[in-house]
């Protein structure tokens, strides 16, 4: 195998002696303040919660399903989300969450070994290397949806373990990592096919045996989800296709729309990376940062910066490229199937693992002509994405407090008082689901066929929330206070058919404040992020058009 060019500091055998030193710091360090968190705040998002209410029912005897009353429906988009929850819930019900959890823990131990592993066969120094350690044990989004029940940080180490293995050509380990790839993420497959290619092309046997140990690993999770759930492709995937509809190419035999619909794809996609470049807004709802906003933009700047010359710095290293081309494809990826929205914050840290590798290949690369500034810049930066720890730490802890007062009690409620097989809907899956346990036409049908066939028969700028509940009049609603106005000005009779029969809301702010949409913030040391989730309406179906009332 041809050896790296990127060029090393003279000192690079020193440099890794004190790497391997880093290396066991940075994973003390990881573990721990993942520890912090999971203690402090308890978070647990909202997300995570729909994924692991599938394995809690498998014990309940409900089956790997959401909620009861629709058979089998795949709500889930990661088969490792579900399975790791479920093996937890097998062991002792109710310990799903826990087992995500410290999965997540082992996760990031291993995640920064390969990471340590990758930048020593690169050939980066202490400093680079120790800024890809940092930026690891410490991104926010990797602790957060890591210790809030989702599969992140598993998609982190997988892709890592992955990158390695290939690399190397090491035909089992690669195998096995390439299998567990699309059972991470469905869009993992975009990391497959150059890797196999690689391996292929280096070794055609050795190639088509790595495929197959893949293969093998991925195949029962196929064959099992077409049996019971009569597809492979989850439900999650259809639902999300349904409201954000690609645009046709030729619209009237005219490419102008197509085209300006991707320009605005591509440029939105730019800015929410850029955006991911600037620690503290990285996470989706944050609407004010402890550091200025030029100061953010600047190290946005510096880390986009840093990445074109890595790229420059790392593109003839051997054996790399199906690390960039999955850079290239994932970027691609959502920039013709993600709406540009700042949401789906979870999609980025496998992603942005690789780039901030890259960025290393950049210090490195700097190294060579100025010491000094890479020295500067590598601890700068892992300080800068560090930073957000007591932040928010502070801010998540009273998040899942507004989590406890408000979703929970609403869920509790319908548990307690929904009859069976009477219908919800609901934007929120996550509590209701978990706490609630009833059946449930969530928006947009992530865990509910009925609620994406409804949507699928809607014209696509009718595909919203107050459109479902119309063509669906379900038995009872969930709805945040402007859903409900905007059901009510888009069908008022249809409105007029539920009452309100509770309602929730955050203690201690005005009605002013939670019936606006995004005008309520949690705040902790000049961090602060809006909570939509503060006040939910229930209500039902009036008697008089109900039938069996």
């Amino acid at each position: 195998m041809a050896t790296a060019v990127l060029e090393q500091s003279p000192s690079l055998s020193r440099d890794r002696a004190r790497a391997d030193v880093m290396l066991r710091g940075f994973i003390a360090a990881a573990v721990a303040a993942r520890l912090v968190f999971w203690t402090t705040t308890n978070r647990m998002f909202e997300d995570g919660l729909t994924t692991i209410t599938h394995a809690r029912n498998v014990p309940l005897g409900l089956g790997l399903v959401h909620h009861a009353g629709e058979g089998n429906v795949h709500g889930f988009t990661s088969a490792i989300g579900v399975l790791i929850p479920l093996a937890g819930e097998l062991v002792h019900q109710g310990s799903g969450m826990l087992a995500m959890r410290v999965a997540s823990l082992i996760a990031v131990c291993i995640a920064l070994v390969y990471a340590r592993l990758i930048c020593r066969d690169l050939r980066l120094g202490a400093f680079p290397t120790a800024f890809v350690l940092a930026y690891l044990a410490f991104d926010q989004n990797m602790i957060f949806y890591g210790m809030s029940g989702m599969e992140t940080q598993v998609a982190v180490t997988v892709i890592l373990g992955g990158v390695y293995h290939v690399r190397r050509q090491d035909l089992v380990a690669s195998g096995i990592w390439l299998g567990l790839a699309p059972l991470a993420r469905p869009e993992f497959v975009l990391w497959v096919a150059p890797a196999l290619a690689y391996l292929a092309l280096a070794n055609l046997r050795r190639g088509i045996a790595a495929g197959g140990i893949a293969g093998a690993i991925v195949a029962p999770w196929i064959l099992f989800t077409t049996a019971y759930y009569g597809s492979p492709i989850p439900n999650t995937v259809v639902a999300k296709a349904a409201v954000s509809p690609i645009p046709a190419i030729l619209s009237n035999g005219s490419l102008l729309p197509w085209l300006e619909w991707l320009f605005g794809q591509v440029t939105g996609h730019i800015e929410l990376l850029l955006y991911h470049f600037e620690p503290f807004h990285e996470v989706w709802s944050t609407a004010a940062a402890p550091l200025p906003g030029p100061v953010l933009i600047v190290i946005a700047v510096v880390v986009a910066d840093l990445f074109a010359i890595g790229l420059v710095a790392s593109r003839q290293v051997a054996g790399w490229w199906p690390a960039l081309a999955f850079v290239g494809l994932f970027f691609a990826y959502r920039v013709y199937f993600i709406p540009t929205i700042n949401y789906y914050d979870w999609y980025l840290p496998p992603f942005l693992a690789l780039v901030m590798i890259v960025v290393a290949a950049g210090l490195q690369r700097i190294y060579v002509w100025r010491p000094m500034i890479t020295k500067f810049l590598s601890v700068a930066l892992a300080f800068a994405f560090a930073m957000h720890v007591p932040f928010s730490f502070g801010v998540e802890s009273k998040v899942q407090a507004v989590e406890n007062e408000v979703r929970t009690n609403v869920a509790e409620y319908l548990k307690a008082t929904v009859p069976p097989g009477e219908s919800v809907t609901s934007e929120s899956a996550g509590y209701i689901g978990f706490y609630g346990g009833v059946k449930l036409f969530d928006y947009p049908g992530l865990t509910s066929k009925t609620s994406v066939r409804a949507l699928q028969a809607l014209p696509p700028d009718q595909r919203d929330l107050p459109h479902l509940v119309a063509a669906l009049r379900p038995d009872w609603l969930v709805l945040r206070p402007w859903e409900l106005n905007s059901l009510r000005e888009q069908f008022p009779e249809i409105a007029a058919e539920y009452q309100v029969v509770r309602v929730f809301q955050m203690s201690g702010v005005s009605d002013a404040q939670l019936d606006a949409d995004g005008a309520n913030t949690i705040s902790f040391g000049g961090l602060s992020e809006t909570d939509v989730d503060e006040k939910f309406i229930v209500l039902r179906k009036n008697c008089a058009t109900q039938s069996g009332c």
